[in-house]
């Protein structure tokens, strides 16, 4: 079976971690764009990708591309396309249009114009229009048209990758689930080695950190929009299945290192217990109310990764912030073997820190905010030869 381009969308700034991890699932000629990453591979990787990607929102099949450098060429060209063999009886449907530097400029009016292409469609062929809706279609399609090239996708995700399920719904500003484990990815937090959260919030690096190290992959127990479909899904379905499978026999039960997680905020505390428990990890991870600049970061060559507090949780009072972030900056520089990476908006954070100037920065975006990761290495806190494991080597 010949291979199909695959699209898979992520935040801005993760690309690079993206890249490698699709590299790892078997995708070839892997190339990072903005905010996407593209490859090729059998019909089984579109599965394997939904399945296991930790790092990516949506997987996108390629349908058609053309180039049009005006409406009626973006019309004449949809019409060729075979919308009846995407959407089935019954099934409804939704377009999304991107639109950059190209010919039209209003995304709502192109997404009514490829729609009016796919009821055109299907009153010429005199088979029954399909109902469009917009919030949980059967079949999304995703139109990207920059310029004068225009692209036809078929979304065989629905609902973002990002949402694992585990998080309760009453956090404030989180950080996303792919975000942190792009961080992880990116800052290489090395799963055989100990794992420190000391600002943990509602725990979602640990709980990343965590799956990492069980080898849980994030999509095994999930419905996709592909579940949907009928029949054989496009010939798409037994590439799913098998990934299903692949995820539950590769799970492991214990972790090969520990990870702890710790907040001084009771919110926080009762949040991250709620996750903890929805991900299924009671017993695994264990939540404490611990003040960062005080807890007991005695392990051997630990990784302490967070996202610390910029004020929303900890002070709105800048000398009480600054002061946090000295004392924890000193506290953290007297762990030897420590590698640290941290996350923060606060203005100042890595002069007040005093770490001295980070090993590597990566400049990432939390939504329409753009936050920095930086990583520093107190004493000897490189891995050892031969601790990191397939999917710990750090993204190039």
């Amino acid at each position: 079976m010949a291979d199909v381009d695959i699209v898979v969308t992520c935040a801005k700034g993760t690309e690079r971690a993206l890249k490698f991890e699709l590299k790892d699932l078997g995708l070839s000629e892997v190339k990072g764009g903005e905010g996407a990453v593209t490859g090729k591979g059998d019909r089984s990787l579109v599965g394997a990708v939904n399945v296991f990607s930790r790092i990516g929102h949506s997987v996108l099949v390629e349908l058609a591309s053309f180039d049009a450098d005006n409406e009626a060429a973006l019309v004449e060209q949809l019409s060729t396309v075979r919308f009846e063999e995407l959407i089935a009886k019954k099934c409804t449907f939704a377009i999304r249009a991107h639109l950059k530097n190209a010919p039209l400029t209003h995304s709502l009016h192109v997404e009514r114009r490829v729609k009016d292409v796919v009821v055109d469609r299907f009153v010429s062929l005199s088979r029954e229009r399909p109902t469009v809706d917009k919030k949980t279609p059967a079949v999304r399609l995703v139109l990207r048209w920059e310029k004068t090239r225009a692209t036809l996708l078929l979304d065989t995700t629905g609902k973002s990758l990002s949402h694992r399920g585990y998080r309760p719904g009453k956090v404030k500003a989180p950080l996303r689930e792919s975000l942190a484990a792009a961080m992880l990815a990116l800052g290489h937090a090395d799963v055989n080695r100990p794992f420190i959260d000391p600002c943990c919030g509602s725990g979602t690096l640990a709980i990343e950190q965590a799956w990492r190290a069980l080898g849980r992959a994030p999509g095994k127990d999930r419905r996709f929009a592909i579940d949907r479909w009928p029949g054989d899904a496009m010939g798409y379905g037994h590439g799913f299945a098998l990934a299903r499978e692949r995820a539950a026999d590769e799970e492991r039960t214990a972790l090969p290192a520990p990870i702890f997680l710790s907040d001084w905020h009771p919110e926080a505390i009762q949040f991250a217990e709620q996750s903890v428990q929805a991900a299924g990890l009671e017993g695994v991870l264990v939540p404490e109310r611990v003040d960062a600049r005080q807890r007991d970061y005695d392990a051997p060559r630990p990784t302490i990764f967070s996202n610390l507090p910029y004020g929303e949780r900890l002070s709105k009072n800048q000398l009480q912030l600054d002061g946090f972030y000295r004392t924890l900056g000193a506290r953290l520089a007297a762990v030897d073997g420590a590698r640290v990476c941290l996350l923060t908006l606060y203005a100042g954070a890595e002069r007040l820190l005093g770490l001295g100037p980070p090993g590597r920065k990566w400049s990432l975006y939390s939504g329409p905010l753009r936050v920095t990761l930086r990583r520093w290495d107190i004493g000897d806190a490189g891995s050892p030869k031969g601790t990191a494991g397939e999917h710990e080597r750090e993204p190039q």
